[in-house]
């Protein structure tokens, strides 16, 4: 199997980190580090050719930031780099990933999930709400994903690859929600298997961006609420995973 480590150019520190990452990782897993985009070194008019401002704002009822737009285009980049590549699918990662524990003997179940023609994804990090679950190997069972947020550590394969890409996104890069929308089923370890580096040592560029709602949009912005009022109903029946 191969991974895919999304990494700007410049952030030669947090590459070297991930070398150190991946030495942790099953030796049978390749690697290939993938050029991220860097949407803050864009200017409008490119930000705008490669992504759709005002269908952001319809689904978010926020402006984007440059940072958002980046990490999309970096993740639709892997896709594309999928579907040019022989790999029937893939695990991608963001360089900032930890790896607490030993994942080898779950990669034959990982990789059972994968093999079909129907577009999957699974998910090896937290922060997601589930519908069902099913156990599968010691106490690891798989989660039938209803939402989740982040990207750092995912799996996908050709068939949901070619499903999500799009020549002008409008998502960011985890609306994981959207995503199973258009047809992909989202499955994940639980537990989960790999955490992000929250330290503050390998700070993320996009949380240092400000945020801006837009006014109005209240349809919008009530439907917002009433899915995240359903993610509150799912979280106190015990069908969450924190990250």
């Amino acid at each position: 199997m191969k991974a895919y480590i999304i990494n700007l150019k410049e952030a030669i520190e947090r590459r070297n980190y991930m070398q150190k990452q991946l030495a942790l990782l099953p030796p049978s897993l390749s690697s290939e580090f993938i050029e991220a985009v860097n949407g803050k070194g864009m200017n409008r008019e490119q930000l705008e050719e490669n992504f759709d401002y005002e269908k952001f704002r319809l689904r978010y009822a926020k402006e984007v930031r440059p940072g958002e737009i980046g990490c999309t285009l970096s993740h639709q980049k892997c896709y594309r780099r999928l579907l040019e590549s022989k790999e029937k699918y893939v695990l991608i990662l963001e360089d900032d990933i930890i790896v607490r524990q030993n994942i080898d003997f779950l990669l034959p179940e990982l990789e059972k999930l994968l093999i079909t023609n129907e577009p999957r994804i699974v998910l090896l990090s937290g922060w997601y709400w589930y519908l069902s679950t099913k156990a599968i190997k010691g106490h690891y069972r798989v989660a039938n994903v209803y939402d989740a947020f982040l990207t750092h550590a995912y799996a996908i394969n050709r068939a949901a690859a070619s499903l999500i890409i799009e020549s002008r996104p409008f998502i960011t890069a985890d609306d994981w929600f959207y995503i199973r929308k258009k047809g992909v089923k989202i499955y994940a370890f639980l537990p989960h298997l790999l955490d992000q580096d929250w330290s503050g040592e390998h700070p993320t560029s996009i949380n240092q961006e400000e945020k801006k709602q837009c006014r109005g949009m209240w349809i919008r912005k009530l439907r917002i609420y009433i899915h995240s009022f359903f993610l509150k109903v799912l979280y106190f029946m015990k069908r969450y995973e924190k990250p």
